[in-house]
């Protein structure tokens, strides 16, 4: 980000002993401080925070500000100093914005100090700690610093570089999984997006839905195009049929508005109307049963084409769909599938019960008979 840049620029110009003619060696130690900083944020990012470096300082921050091609845009105002206080602030083309305050111990050997950086969206602050060592060469010192500030610039370049493409991956694969939810119907795989659509005024929703479009406009627009779309899908007899089990389809009329049980009912009545039996196999056990019974109970997908017995093929879902939702514990559907055959082995079952009844009685009769 070009904050860390401007950052590196404008350490050079924390002042002296009062603007001095002379250098002074200074121990310097840096830490910066960014909100919200990401996580995975590339090593380097933010190149001198928790840094403690010596530098020589003389000449007129003005001057130093001049020269620095980082801040050519900028204009500096509001220079104030006291015996223990130096403060300013710089104004930048595009909005950059820059304040700087230092304080001095009475012998100015010592200073403590923040300088804060808006960028746009972006903020960060360093904060910065000056032990004063002694008398240095200003002008060997400057080109020392130039080149220390230069290789830290590249560093940010660099980090910058790692941290965009890592946004941009990050965006990419948000989006490929939005995609993918709305491919298979999933409403589970949507994440904050699916859960928040419905539930825009919940506090942590507002909070996650403004950090996105804020921070990756493509992906908050990309996933509640596809979570939109998603929920049209869920109104039709096939979007709803292909979200799958009910837990899913419960997560999927929370995200939508709808209750689940309610838009089944109402899906039902439509699948007659268009003859979706495989919506109707599958969901509909009042309309799907007596179906069954007429084009699924005894028959196979087995046997040769022209068998009586054969499944038709315009049944094929259909049945498949009824003997899925049988295995599933459904027991309307499970008899409608066998009622012949049910009915046929209780009358064969009555029938031995009978036989071994009427053979006990006969045996009883003729040992009667006989005396035994």
């Amino acid at each position: 980000m070009k904050i860390t840049l401007l950052l590196a620029a404008l350490l050079a110009l924390v002042p002296a002993h009062a603007f001095a003619e002379e250098g002074e060696l200074w121990e310097v130690s840096t830490k910066m401080e960014m909100p919200d900083m990401p996580e995975g944020m590339p090593a380097g990012m933010g190149p001198m925070g928790g840094r403690t470096m010596k530098m020589c300082r003389g000449n007129d921050p003005k001057d130093t500000f001049k020269d620095d091609k980082e801040m050519k845009d900028c204009e500096m105002k509001d220079i104030k100093q006291t015996d223990t206080t130096v403060s300013m602030s710089m104004v930048c083309k595009k909005g950059r914005t820059a304040k700087m305050e230092i304080v001095y111990n009475k012998a100015r050997t010592e200073y403590k100090g923040t300088m804060r950086v808006k960028d746009g969206g972006d903020e960060m602050t360093m904060r910065m700690t000056g032990k004063k060592l002694g008398p240095c060469d200003a002008g060997k010192a400057r080109a020392e610093t130039d080149a220390m500030i230069s290789k830290h610039k590249a560093a940010a370049a660099d980090a910058e570089a790692q941290y965009n493409a890592m946004v941009k991956k990050s965006e990419k694969d948000q989006v490929k999984t939005c995609a993918k939810a709305l491919d298979t119907m999933n409403p589970d795989d949507f994440g904050f997006h699916g859960y928040c659509r419905n539930n825009k005024k919940d506090k942590n929703c507002k909070s996650l839905l403004a950090d996105y479009q804020k921070g990756q406009p493509v992906v908050a627009e990309e996933c509640s195009k596809k979570a939109d779309l998603f929920c049209e899908n869920f109104g039709t007899t096939a979007g709803f049929l292909k979200v799958g089990s009910a837990s899913r389809r419960e997560t999927a009329g929370r995200m939508c508005g709808e209750d689940a049980d309610d838009l089944k009912k109402k899906l039902c009545k439509t699948a007659e109307k268009t003859e979706d039996y495989e919506f109707i196999g599958a969901l509909c056990p009042k309309q799907a049963k007596p179906l069954a019974k007429k084009h699924c109970a005894g028959r196979s997908y087995t046997v040769k084409e022209g068998d009586p017995r054969r499944v038709e093929k315009k049944w094929f879902k259909f049945c498949k769909a009824v003997a899925s939702a049988a295995l599933e514990g459904d027991e309307e559907l499970s008899e409608a599938l066998t009622p012949e055959r049910a009915t046929k082995a209780a009358k064969d079952e009555a029938k031995d019960e009978a036989k071994k009844a009427a053979k006990g009685a006969a045996v009883d009769a003729l040992k009667g008979l006989f005396g035994r």
